[in-house]
């Protein structure tokens, strides 16, 4: 995971840092990285950041993310 690829998701509202450390380092919470670990395993299924982004946007827990990504998968 390159600086870069995380600048563009919190750009397009993916996985936003939690704060901004001193000399402009992001800092990610526990939240972040877990939001993060969903968009790499939903990229590596093959869907685009759009697609991404209403997946998690919708979801309200992880029983339901499974589920919708079960339904995906059919």
């Amino acid at each position: 995971m390159t600086s870069r690829t995380l600048r563009h998701y919190d750009d397009v509202g993916l996985v936003r840092p939690s704060g901004v450390g001193a000399g402009g380092i992001r800092i990610y919470d526990a939240a972040a990285l877990v939001r993060l670990q969903r968009v790499l395993l939903l990229r590596e299924l093959g869907l685009g950041l759009p697609a991404i982004a209403e997946v998690l946007d919708g979801q309200t827990d992880d029983v339901h993310a499974l589920l919708a990504h079960r339904e995906w998968l059919r």
